[in-house]
């Protein structure tokens, strides 16, 4: 399944609002845009449309919210990817259901989330993997020149033709060549980094 860009303001600043008494929101902030696009994606696979979808990312991080601050992982159990893929699968399923309201989490939240999927195949890697690229390249693109940036994605990520991009950008191949192989190397840095964040499923602190 196909990364499906994610990059709702308004929801993020919903799941921000419900923090922001706790003194955590940048924390908060930062551990949204790890996951938002990967809850997102996953829905989308699984039939939602995109306001359905944009629904699951508000009730999934709500659930977070109150509950990943005093979850203690057990990586014998399962990577957190699973964990996370089992929470939105079962909020999926609630969505699809005609006329049923979200209901409130049972007290055994991550063993109801992990229940819900069969084995760790219930999940796409390759979504999980474009999420974090997606994020690396967000963190990536303040310390690079907007024209190097948009060369280095139209190239490297989107694959359109070279001839294209250089006459486009002004810059000859050699000059693309270049950039991609220095921004390549700077985003195998970050995919790295945001990767290592991401299965590390820490919360930004204790709430109240």
């Amino acid at each position: 399944m196909t990364y499906k860009y994610f990059n709702s303001e308004s929801t993020r600043s919903s799941v921000i609002r419900a923090v922001a008494d706790t003194g955590n929101d940048v924390a908060w902030r930062r551990f949204f845009d790890l996951y938002a696009g990967f809850v997102y994606s996953v829905a989308r696979s699984k039939g939602l449309g995109d306001a359905d979808a944009d629904d699951v990312v508000q009730v999934v991080f709500g659930d977070l919210v109150r509950n990943l601050p005093t979850f203690e992982y057990d990586h014998e159990k399962g990577r957190f990817r699973s964990y996370l893929t089992g929470l939105v699968n079962w909020r999926v399923k609630d969505r699809l259901k005609a006329g049923k309201r979200d209901a409130d989490l049972k007290a055994n939240f991550w063993e109801e989330a992990r229940g819900a999927l069969t084995s760790d195949g219930g999940f796409s890697e390759r979504e999980w993997q474009s999420a974090a690229m997606e994020e690396a390249l967000r963190r990536m693109k303040p310390d690079v020149s907007p024209e190097h940036y948009a060369a280095f994605v139209a190239s490297a990520v989107e694959g359109q033709d070279t001839e294209v991009i250089t006459k486009l950008y002004g810059i000859s191949r050699d000059n693309l060549y270049q950039i991609r192989n220095r921004l390549t190397a700077r985003l195998r840095e970050k995919v790295a980094e945001v990767l290592a964040e991401m299965d590390d499923p820490r919360a930004p602190g204790p709430l109240p």
